[in-house]
């Protein structure tokens, strides 16, 4: 079933191209990575998707409805975004923030309800927040307030979710945990897109990567189709060799020095093969 669907979607800011003529289907229960080098346009879709960027050009659709002619709220109750990074004032406290995820479900003359409480908790638990709720926002580390802020877009209990780079300030651990409570959100049902820097984080975890080079998508689909050699050397501009690691059986990049002309077996050590099956290459200088 098709949740969400971008077509021919170009964004421009001040007469300066960010995207061009992008189309992206996304199935129920998928876990889609979007990848790609800084300012090739990631977040910018991302924020297209949700109709917080206005599009220049093409259409999105939410469950078949033109995204241009629902309301922000009717949005919010199907998809919940969380950005890069967010600016709070002094003086709310982690459970308020979560709180606040509860919009879309009360008027403005309404108080919380018992339910939105529970929706809250349970949101924060999960994410292992729960035992900072009467801290002040200002007062936890950098990763907890990534996980607070993923608690917030789970407490607004929609179908879709939006992340932008949520991994950004977590410890490995943590941002190893943040994707496997993705992949099990989206096992039972949710669809998650998310902007990710780390590729092999995301080639592990993500049942779909949509790389961007320049404002396109140049490849979509499985990890083992994107990740390669070739894409990363059309989007990154690098030298790389890529190969599935036997141990974790996981897609592993190494990443050739730029400027150096060598042989492959010069960073190998001795006696070891490079996987036939792995893929390779090296621009020219």
């Amino acid at each position: 079933m098709t949740v969400m669907e971008a077509k021919n979607v170009s964004v421009s800011v001040q007469d300066r191209s960010i995207l061009t003529k992008c189309s992206l289907t996304v199935g129920r229960g998928e876990f889609i990575g979007i990848i790609g080098p800084n300012g090739s346009g990631k977040t910018t879709f991302l924020k297209s998707l949700r109709g917080i960027q206005p599009i220049s050009q093409g259409q999105i659709f939410l469950y078949d409805h033109l995204l241009t002619q629902m309301t922000d709220k009717t949005i919010a109750r199907q998809v919940a975004y969380m950005q890069q990074s967010v600016k709070v004032g002094f003086g709310y406290s982690v459970k308020d923030i979560v709180m606040t995820a509860r919009y879309p479900y009360i008027a403005w003359w309404q108080n919380s309800t018992s339910k939105d409480s529970q929706i809250v908790e349970e949101a924060m638990r999960y994410t292992g927040v729960w035992e900072l709720r009467e801290k002040n926002i200002q007062a936890i580390s950098g990763g907890e307030r990534q996980r607070v802020f993923l608690a917030k877009a789970l407490a607004q209990d929609t179908d879709i979710l939006l992340l932008d780079e949520p991994t950004a300030a977590l410890d490995i651990g943590y941002a190893d945990d943040m994707f496997r409570h993705c992949q099990e959100l989206c096992h039972a049902g949710k669809t998650i897109v998310i902007v990710v820097h780390d590729l092999e984080m995301a080639a592990k975890f993500c049942s779909r990567l949509v790389l961007f080079a320049n404002g396109q998508i140049v490849a979509d689909g499985e990890p083992h189709i994107v990740m390669n050699a070739k894409n990363l050397g059309k989007a990154f501009h690098i030298s790389s060799t890529v190969y599935e690691d036997a141990l974790f059986r996981q897609r592993r990049i190494y990443v050739y020095p730029y400027g150096v002309r060598i042989r492959q077996s010069q960073h190998l050590r001795p006696g070891v093969q490079i996987p036939e099956e792995a893929s390779t290459m090296i621009l020219n200088e």
